[in-house]
């Protein structure tokens, strides 16, 4: 009998609809049951994750060292529990969960045939548990070999991942690198939570497959798809993953070439990165300049290395503010009227500004030379952190 099949005997048994998760609350297998709605099981079942609060109380209860079903009382005006650990071989491989009345006695027996269910359960879940590990090795020991490795490599790794049914096959692939700071690493299990979480929440199409693993510090994901930024945006904006940013490359083919998607997404997230008026979420497709700029050795540059009109307005008492009314005026296209809007200032202190900058930097802004110097010095200066 299948996982689906133990798994709706044993609900069947309880009389009782149960889920059942495995070591990291994650929702592998729910029985079908035709009582009333159970909100809050729904929810767990939608979401493939059980609550915050309902792992941290099967954790107070110690449920993992129990030997049988633990009554665990309502949560948040909700009902009582009966959670189970579910073993194989002694080792703890998931948790089996159920509603239970509150004025039924009957509802705490755990008989023979009930231990022998989650025994089957339990050897399902080990299995399933294996299978997945072995996936997780052949996709890292792919993915090494697709973006770091030599031309051969590349093309036995493509070959290998469209055969072995991992990844989709479609015109064109794209990379998304998922790391954070230097200085504010993540763990490795926080990268492999955010890969599977992104491999489950983003894809735009979800029949195709997509495949991921963390590469030192960064969690890889190659995707047969168009990326989905607000879809990515949002998993990222969660607390779990405060630190982290993305970058997205640009979508190549065939297969063995998606190196050079990894590339472009790699520089993509060092803007992201250094850049602290950047999205969460960097596309190497909107970098226009930056492309080659975050490709310069930014951790080796001083000020001393910016033009001399930069370094002279970035050095003066009011220096961040008038960089910072001269930026946005260049981006604007030297459009006085729209600078003013983008600033929320009245013209006649945008001409104020302007003119200081012209005298703190000895600078002619008439000059297109002048100002080509002067936007790419401040972009230079802002991602080298020298602003």
């Amino acid at each position: 009998m299948n996982l689906e099949g133990q798994v709706q005997a044993y609900a069947d048994r309880l009389g009782r609809p149960i889920i059942v998760f495995d070591v990291d609350f994650t929702v592998i297998a729910f029985s079908v049951h035709d009582q009333d709605v159970d909100h809050a099981r729904l929810a767990i079942i939608l979401s493939h994750k059980g609550s915050s609060r309902a792992r941290e109380s099967i954790r107070d209860y110690r449920v993992s060292r129990a030997q049988g079903p633990v009554r665990i009382p309502p949560l948040d005006g909700g009902q009582s529990r009966l959670v189970a650990p579910v073993r194989h071989e002694g080792r703890l491989v998931g948790y089996l969960s159920s509603t239970i009345p509150e004025d039924d006695e009957s509802a705490y027996e755990d008989d023979d045939e009930l231990r022998e269910r989650r025994a089957q359960i339990g050897l399902l879940l080990a299995a399933m548990a294996l299978g997945n590990r072995e996936d997780e090795d052949r996709a890292l020991r792919l993915l090494t070999g697709l973006l770091e490795g030599n031309g051969d490599q590349r093309v036995r790794a493509a070959d290998e991942l469209l055969a072995s049914g991992l990844l989709s096959p479609v015109p064109h692939y794209t990379v998304i690198s998922i790391a954070s700071p230097p200085r504010a690493e993540p763990s490795s299990a926080t990268l492999r939570l955010v890969l599977d979480r992104a491999l489950s929440t983003i894809p735009g199409f979800p029949t195709l497959k997509a495949v991921g693993a963390v590469l030192g510090g960064e969690a890889v994901l190659l995707v047969p798809y168009e990326v989905d930024t607000e879809r990515l945006s949002t998993l990222l904006a969660q607390p779990a993953f405060s630190g982290l940013h993305a970058g997205v490359g640009g979508a190549h083919a065939p297969l063995s070439r998606a190196y050079r998607s990894q590339r472009e997404a790699r520089i993509a997230l060092r803007g992201g990165i250094t850049d602290p008026g950047c999205d969460r979420v960097a596309h190497w497709s909107n970098l226009g300049l930056d492309r080659l700029l975050l490709q310069l050795p930014l951790e080796d540059l001083g000020a001393a290395d910016l033009p001399d009109a930069v370094r002279l307005l970035l050095d003066a008492q009011s220096g961040p503010d008038l960089a910072h009314t001269l930026e946005t005026y260049l981006d604007c296209g030297c459009d006085a009227q729209r600078t003013a809007q983008a600033l929320h200032i009245h013209r006649s202190t945008l001409y104020y500004r302007l003119d200081r900058v012209r005298a703190v930097a000895d600078v002619d802004l008439s000059d297109g030379k002048v100002r080509r110097e002067l936007h790419t010095g401040l972009r230079v200066a802002t991602l080298a952190r020298l602003r």
